[in-house]
Parts: structure tokens; sequence; C-alpha cells
């Protein structure tokens, strides 16, 4: 899956812009073709166009078709604007909100909200409603999502003057939803319902099949809605957002659900690492990227020989002095090594020697330390010991067969 989110991922920014263009170029057209009485021509991109009368005079806006000038060709400009418009509506709104299929048919007037921070600033919201998780969520707009969502309720009120109620017949539950303001809505034998998935599916297939004539790219190439949610999520986290966050807008309970449909590219990764390096060393000092003097080079090596010491290695970073004093029984940071476990033995006798000595004396304060050395040493040796007794572990790696004798 992540392949196909990979493979998908440069094809989608032509895919937009397909669908943007067509949209347009035929809404210019349309309107180009509004302008001018049956029979008449207008001129879009350099191109002549004859307005034609139609057959279907019955309807309040006839059907307006046009013919070229040059090469004869009959266009509906608003059955063919209509699909363009809802193609480009299909395709943005999945790609620039991370819906699955039935959560964008599902969408009514209703679901646009807004809220209004204590700065004054008015942020647009869109309310998903509850689909395969069963939780109702809410996301906020982009400014380009928004304007798609303007745009789908403007052509709404244009035609009808308000966005209409009608009733959407869902495919899973086999059953009619009552009538409410969807946003998308198609014609269904001469009846206004509200979109189904599987027309969704058939628009974005029509976009790539009209694509593969002019870009090899896309032949044989199936662009699903819920390859533009992975899209949207891949996005989203390789560009910094948190992915609990991404969680959140694309409404999955769990983020490992999300984590599995993010892409992550290894040349991304090494990228932006590399950005991140570079943003850091610019805001340090230019001295502290010179190349170093032969004394302070032997000094850093000097510094791994320093961290030899009886009973082991020191493991404190370079250019820091001993915290404790050379007291590496007490000290975290002591690799022990298991041949000194002897050692350990005698220290830990002249300890408890020393002990005694000190409570014969009274002396309060040496016997706490030593108790707290003693303490520190039993729990290296217990460690060095269990790292002992670990040893060799077998894998289980074949061995080649020792070749049988003849007979």
């Amino acid at each position: 899956m992540a392949n196909r989110t990979r493979d998908r991922q440069p094809l989608l920014p032509v895919l937009s812009q397909y669908v943007n263009n067509t949209w347009h170029h035929l809404r210019t057209m349309l309107e180009a073709a509004q302008q001018v009485e049956i029979g008449q021509e207008f001129v879009v991109d350099d191109t002549t166009w004859l307005r034609v009368s139609t057959k279907d005079q019955r309807h309040n806006r006839p059907p307006v078709r046009a013919v070229n000038r040059v090469s004869g060709e009959l266009v509906h400009l608003s059955r063919d604007e209509n699909i363009a418009f809802w193609q480009w509506a299909v395709v943005e709104t999945l790609r620039l909100a991370g819906l699955r299929a039935e959560e964008l048919a599902e969408l009514t007037h209703l679901s646009v909200r807004q809220y209004q921070r204590s700065s004054g600033e008015v942020v647009a919201l869109l309310v998903v409603s509850p689909s395969k998780s069963d939780r109702e969520r809410v996301i906020p707009m982009s400014a380009e999502l928004f304007h798609v969502i303007a745009q789908i309720v403007r052509r709404h009120r244009n035609q009808h003057g308000t966005v209409p109620v009608c009733a959407r017949y869902d495919l899973h539950e086999k059953v009619w939803s009552e009538e409410l303001p969807y946003l998308f809505q198609t014609f269904h034998g001469g009846i206004q319902r509200g979109m189904s998935t599987t027309t969704v599916w058939r628009m974005i297939k029509r976009a790539c099949d009209a694509l593969a004539v002019t870009h090899p790219q896309f032949k044989g190439v199936k662009f699903a809605p819920h390859d533009f949610r992975r899209l949207f999520a891949t996005e989203l986290v390789n560009n910094g957002l948190p992915i609990h966050i991404g969680a959140a807008l694309l409404g999955h309970l769990d983020i490992r659900t999300t984590r599995g449909y993010v892409a992550v590219f290894d040349e991304d990764v090494i990228s932006q690492y590399q950005q991140f390096l570079a943003r850091r060393r610019a805001e340090r000092p230019q001295d502290e990227y010179r190349e170093p003097s032969t004394e302070e080079w032997n000094d850093f090596q000097q510094h791994f020989d320093k961290r030899r010491v009886e009973l082991g290695s020191c493991g404190r970073p370079y250019g820091t002095s001993c915290a404790h004093e050379h007291a590496c029984i007490r000290c975290p940071m002591l690799s022990l090594d298991p041949k000194m476990l002897p050692r350990l033995g005698e220290l830990e006798q002249d300890l408890v020697g020393r002990r005694k000595r000190a409570v014969a004396e009274g002396w309060q304060g040496e016997i706490e330390g030593i108790d707290l050395t003693l303490t520190f040493l039993r729990g290296k040796r217990a460690q060095a010991q269990r790292f002992q007794r670990s040893g060799t572990v077998d894998l289980g790696i074949p061995q080649p067969r020792a070749e049988a004798p003849d007979g």
C-alpha cells in the first residue's frame, strides 16, 4: 500500500491541474455562449464557435450547445460543464480534506460551520458525519478547501435559489436517507438525488482515463477515493504535522492506523534531516565549525585513552571532568570489565573491615558512606555477573553438512 501511495503522489498534481483546467475552460465557453443568441458566433481561445439550438426546450434553462466552426465538433456545453464541475469538486475535496467516499457523499449544507477565535479571526470548519469509526469529527478548512465548498454552495444557489433537499440511497445499508441539503447531488432519472459513492468512483475514473490519452503514466493507473486519503495523510506527516494531529483530522481512533496510511520517502527523510542540520548550524557561531588544531585533535584522542580505569571503562562525554572525583564504584558511567570481578571481592572485604572499625569507633558519617559504596559495588557485581552468564547466544544458523562416506 505504501508503494501504491508513492506511485500516485507525483500523479496527484497532474490530476488536480487537469480537472481544474477542464472545468475552467468549459465554464469560460459556457459563459461566452450564454452571452450570444442562438445562431451567433463567439470566440474562446482563438477558436470560433457557433451556438446552435436544441430540441429540449422544456426547462427554464434549456441546454447550451455549440459547434466548432473549423472541425464541426458539437459540444454539449451545459452538460459537459456540469460534469466537469462535479469532477473537479470531487477530486479537490478528497485531495484537500482526506475524506472517505461515503463521508464526502454525506456532506450537507449544515456541515459548514464557523468558529470565531478570541482575536476575532473566523475559522471555517467542516463537520464530518459519523462513518466507519462512528464518530463525528470537525476539521478546519484550508483556504483551498473552503473555496471548493463555497463554489458548490454558490452553484446550488444560482440554479435553485438554495441548496435543495433530497434523499440519498445508501449502497451499504440498503436504505434511503432522510431528505437533507446534500452538497454533492446529481440527477437520476430526472430526480435530484444525493450523489452515491459509485458516482464518485466513476468521476475519478473518467478523469484518469481522459488523462491517459496525453499522459502515458496514467495508463493502467486507477485512483480510488481512499488513495486521496492516504496521500493526504502522507503529505501532512511528511511536512511536519504531528502524527496524532493527523489521526484526529482523519478520524482514526488508533494512531497506528494513521501510521499505516503514511508512506515515508527515504529521500525526503534524508533531505529534511540535512535541512534541519543546516538550519541548526546557521544558528550557531561560525567558529564552532572550523578545522580543529593539532593540539585540539590530540586532546580529543587522549580523552578516550583516559577512559580506561582500573575496573573497566568510563563513559563520560568528551570535555567533561569526573563528577565523582574518581569514586568509580559509585559512578553510573562506569562500565565494569567482567575480568575485574575478583578485584571487586577484594574491595568488598576492605570496605566490610572499615565498616567494623567505624562501628566500633562510632563514626556514623563514615558508616553511611561505606554502606552507600557497598550498595553500588554489589549492584555492579550483579550486573557484570548477569552479562557474564549470558555468554554467546546460539541463533541456530544452519551449518554445511559433512559429506557422507561412500557406501
